[in-house]
């Protein structure tokens, strides 16, 4: 049940769950999200794979990328906008997250967009075909996690609650349940360097939310969406070091 209640909220996929919904059970949930990080990254390389057999890298690399969007419903793509938008305003707290909760975009938010979405495939093309296909798979796992780790180890900040505020629920068996993927993925694939992909990854997720911490007072929906993807495109880049100076 837990598992149909992570894949109905990270994902488009039609999902019928009988149950009543609470913010413990969508908190206890997030134990399974690196698990639909691993089903959703997976189903990219399927898509990557057969494209790689028709067009040229670049091209399996942009309909793969913006699978995962379409998949996803753009949760996460919208929540760096809608964070974009608010913590680059130059407002003060309340205000931003007023603007945070609009769900109009502006300016700033676009900008993000474009720059993570062009960076993504950027970052791919620096790969090899095979290591592309393996990263797309660590990247979704990985940033997914990072919305465990968030939400466990920092407040929600709305105080008159919201969407997100089962954050406050969510805690450290969460997170240690939904490492296992990342930490098995990482090590099969990279071996020793798998332990500074994580380090790496781990202090990205903490620089980033401790920002929103003294910006907001803490998390929210958007700004795990925004850490997610983030942590993506950074684990991209160390990928990309890792291959050119191993």
């Amino acid at each position: 049940m837990k598992f149909l209640v992570a894949l109905q909220f990270l994902t488009g996929i039609p999902v019928k769950i009988h149950t009543q919904f609470d913010e413990k059970l969508v908190a206890q949930s997030m134990a399974f999200f690196s698990l639909i990080g691993l089903i959703l990254g997976g189903c990219a390389v399927g898509v990557h794979f057969l494209l790689a057999h028709i067009f040229s890298l670049p091209v399996s690399n942009f309909f793969a990328v913006v699978f995962l969007i379409i998949l996803t419903g753009n949760l996460h793509g919208d929540g760096l906008m809608d964070t974009a938008d608010g913590v680059f305003s130059g407002r003060p707290r309340e205000r931003i997250l007023e603007i945070m909760k609009d769900s109009r975009v502006g300016s700033h938010g676009v900008m993000a967009a474009m720059i993570f979405f062009l960076g993504r495939l950027m970052l791919l093309g620096e790969m090899p075909q095979e290591m592309q296909e393996w990263t797309l798979v660590l990247a979704t796992v990985f940033g997914r996690w990072s919305q465990v780790l968030g939400a466990a180890w920092y407040p929600y900040a709305r105080k008159d609650g919201g969407t997100a505020s089962f954050t406050n629920y969510v805690g450290y068996r969460e997170v240690l349940i939904s490492l296992f993927f990342p930490v098995v993925l990482s090590v099969y694939l990279l071996k020793f360097q798998a332990v500074l992909l994580l380090g790496f990854v781990v202090l990205s997720i903490l620089v980033l939310n401790n920002y929103f911490l003294k910006k907001i007072g803490g998390v929210t929906g958007d700004t795990l969406g925004a850490v997610n993807e983030c942590v993506e495109v950074l684990l991209l880049l160390m990928l990309v070091i890792f291959d050119k100076f191993s």
